[in-house]
């Protein structure tokens, strides 16, 4: 791996829980009281970093560190100061970012300050189940740890609302590549694959379309840079590492999602250390940016996507609906006196409604008489309905009953 192989590691940090349903305060914590390698806070950066090519503004981000050795502890501090790093970079290219450091870290405020956010970055405790019996399984992995309170998978896939195509970016924190610093040269494939899989999950149930874990902070600063030239999410991944050493699967436990991991050698001692999970194939959208292909599209090529916008709306096939209106479906496009807002609605695909509304569809266009309010609460939508109302979507009747939708034809 290339940062790796030419400079230091950053010291990883776990957390080890005996029970995940204990109460925060009441669980048992313990954490390595040596680093994976040598200390990075002095490292320089290696070389410019890339220049953006699409805006960040109109993007949000939220920020969260997790107390490592005390809310002041040197530890801590070091991580506050590799997040910050990394939330320049992302306000340098104009995304608006939510910072959350010890101790005023609460769930609740990153809760709130994550509805329809696109990027989120974590540094702090890895969440295990096993820290002192070797080989090291671990009976579950995942979550954030913020010094006062643990935040489970649960509380992460019910409680993040992200924007279409967000990503997760984990840095230093244990399991979240696959090692902890008590076991590398110890596990091996399935063990890595398994924590993995785990951590990035909860993140992929709820919408985010990228899940980055790395060691380095220089590392993860490149990673956000190059989100912003039009890169797409494997691309990025591959650029800071040797392919060569990736292993590329099927997400064993999120349809339609890759998974792919570094393995550094010797093969008898292998060290995992950089991961991603999700859709490789997904590009960073800008609140701002309109693409050549928005604006030179030709007229028998949108309609091609229309009819495709359409049917991946009935198939319930979010990715292929998103996909279309990337390559220029109209957002307004109409369908028997429907919208693809209102199918959307119909069909329960949340992250497609936000991209229709991003995309100028018409929050208060009718099908049947209902706006799409009041189709989000005909079809009890509660999440859509939530959104639609701060987009300022208005109700044009009372949601008594479900309007019959046309039928797709062939």
């Amino acid at each position: 791996m290339k940062f790796i192989d030419k400079t230091y590691l950053l010291r990883c940090s776990v957390l080890l829980l005996f029970s995940f349903n204990l109460q925060p305060l009441s669980a048992q914590q313990a954490h390595p009281k040596t680093a994976i390698g040598e200390n990075l806070s002095g490292i320089k950066k290696r070389a410019e970093l890339p220049s953006p090519t699409i805006s960040g503004s109109g993007l949000k981000a939220v920020a969260i560190v997790g107390e490592v050795d005390g809310n002041e502890g040197p530890k801590t501090r070091e991580y506050v100061n590799n997040i910050k790093g990394l939330v320049k970079v992302l306000k340098d290219r104009g995304v608006s970012v939510s910072e959350f450091y010890p101790p005023n870290n609460p769930w609740s405020g990153i809760k709130e300050a994550s509805q329809n956010v696109n990027i989120v970055l974590y540094a702090g405790h890895g969440v295990g189940t096993n820290l002192d019996q070797p080989p090291y399984d671990q009976r579950s992995v995942g979550g954030f740890y913020l010094g006062k309170e643990f935040v489970s998978n649960e509380q992460i896939s019910s409680g993040l609302k992200p924007a279409p195509g967000a990503i997760v970016l984990f840095l230093g924190a244990c399991f979240t590549a696959g090692n902890m610093a008590y076991d590398m040269g110890v596990i091996r494939d399935e063990e890595t694959k398994k924590r993995i899989s785990m951590y990035s999950s909860p993140f992929l149930e709820t919408g985010f379309k990228g899940y980055y874990a790395t060691w380095a902070p220089w590392t993860a600063q490149t990673i956000l840079a190059l989100l912003f030239t039009n890169k797409n999410y494997g691309d990025v991944y591959f650029s800071q590492t040797n392919p060569q050493e990736v292993t590329k699967i099927s997400h064993p436990s999120s349809s339609g999602s890759s998974l792919y991991y570094h393995t550094k050698p010797p093969a008898s001692k292998p060290v995992y250390d950089y991961a991603f999970a999700g859709n490789p194939s997904n590009i960073l959208r800008s609140e701002n940016s309109n693409t050549d292909t928005e604006t030179k599209i030709t007229e028998e090529e949108r309609l091609k996507q229309n009819r495709i916008l359409i049917s991946s709306l009935y198939d319930k096939n979010e990715n292929k609906s998103l996909e279309s209106l990337e390559k220029g479906a109209d957002p307004n496009a109409d369908y028997l006196g429907w919208k693809p807002i209102h199918l959307a609605i119909v069909f329960d695909l949340p992250n497609v409604v936000k991209e229709l509304v991003r995309k100028k569809a018409s929050i208060n266009a009718q099908a049947e008489s209902y706006t799409p309010l009041s189709m989000a609460l005909a079809y009890e939508r509660k999440e859509i309905a939530e959104f639609l109302e701060k987009e300022g979507g208005t109700r044009s009747r009372a949601a008594f009953k479900k309007p019959n939708i046309p039928n797709l034809k062939k």
